[in-house]
């Protein structure tokens, strides 16, 4: 069985690789603004690798979602891999 979950921070972005289900609700408040996490599941594999309510998503897969709309990013990552490496902005 693949772990739950790993992360890596430097400081402001965290680096998670998490296995689905992951575990996390994200929202999108304008149109091709921030995707934020604004639940995590405490069971979920996301928890365990350390993703926050507020943290705001970056990256999948090593690909920018920045600009992006929340439903591209969705599908995203419901075709990505079962392990799907997530990068997130964290403010202190």
């Amino acid at each position: 069985m693949i772990s739950s979950g790993f992360s890596f921070s430097d400081g402001e972005q965290v680096l998670v690789s998490v296995q689905k289900p992951i575990g996390i609700v994200l929202e999108q408040e304008l149109s091709m603004g921030p995707i934020s996490v604004v639940k995590v599941d405490p069971s979920g594999s996301a928890a365990g690798a350390g993703v926050k309510e507020g943290d705001v998503l970056l990256a999948v897969q090593n690909a920018s979602v920045q600009n992006a709309d929340l439903e591209k990013v969705l599908a995203f990552i419901g075709n990505a891999p079962r392990v799907v490496n997530l990068r997130f902005f964290r403010s202190s």
